[in-house]
């Protein structure tokens, strides 16, 4: 089979000790993942290259840049999940959604609109340039009010957090579970995004990891990943992270 991606195969890749990606963006068209099906099919055929079998899908949900409904998101996951079965690529999916703490996840909340993770999660993130207004508010009303257990996605790379890194452990001793991206591990981004999420891994703080996925681009950067020696951090902290335990089928 023709290599699409272009990637180096000199190393072998590991198996991967788990095989449920919970943050990815390749439900097609409705936000600054895959743009089209064709898209989304090769994504999701690298990641079952490396050895994953089942996603869960978490287009973005935001007021201000992609305020996709319940029903827009449906009718994504339907193309996708249709045109992987037609391109023979075997994955098992599960949809939910990357909600931006704002009003529009107010009132999806207050009108039953919001499609948790399995078992009740939701991943949630904040806005990039500052914490949410009464965060821990919201927090505690997500968890007693509408019975959620929040995923924070991303932690590693909210800049305000950086040389704050008590606020990790306040968030985290209320009960918020972090979801922290493998791209941020492999440097992706950032010198700043790396070295804060090995400090979330070195501290146990990380319970979640996703891959973030957008574009094929992200695919080469988890492929180099994968085969580093960076990677062995991550293994060695296998028993932390539940991405395999937590999602019932």
């Amino acid at each position: 089979m023709i290599d699409f991606f272009h990637l180096k195969r000199e190393q072998a890749l590991p198996e991967l000790f788990w095989h449920t990606d919970l943050h990815s963006h390749v439900c097609p068209g409705i936000d600054d993942g895959a743009r089209s099906a064709e898209r989304s099919v090769n994504l999701v055929r690298a990641m079952a290259d490396f050895g994953f079998t089942r996603m869960i899908v978490t287009p973005h949900v935001t007021d201000e840049t992609f305020p996709n409904t319940p029903a827009v998101i449906a009718s994504s996951y339907l193309s996708l999940t249709e045109s992987c079965r037609r391109a023979g690529v075997e994955m098992r999916f599960n949809c939910s959604a990357e909600y931006r703490i704002d009003d529009l996840l107010t009132h999806y909340l207050q009108t039953g609109q919001v499609r948790s993770l399995p078992g009740g999660y939701l991943l949630v993130e904040n806005s990039w340039l500052q914490e949410p207004f009464a965060l821990d508010a919201f927090l505690f009303a997500l968890r007693n009010e509408y019975k959620l257990i929040p995923i924070l996605a991303h932690p590693e790379r909210y800049p305000y957090y950086h040389n704050h890194r008590e606020r990790y452990e306040q968030l985290h001793d209320q009960g918020v579970m972090f979801q922290v991206n493998l791209l941020s591990l492999a440097g992706h981004y950032d010198r700043a995004c790396r070295h804060i999420g090995e400090w979330l891994l070195d501290h146990d703080y990380i319970d979640f990891i996703g891959s973030d996925l957008h574009r094929l681009r992200h695919i080469e950067s988890l492929r180099s990943y994968f085969c580093s020696r960076d990677y062995r951090k991550l293994e060695a902290k296998a028993h932390l992270i539940k991405n395999d335990t937590a999602f019932p089928e």
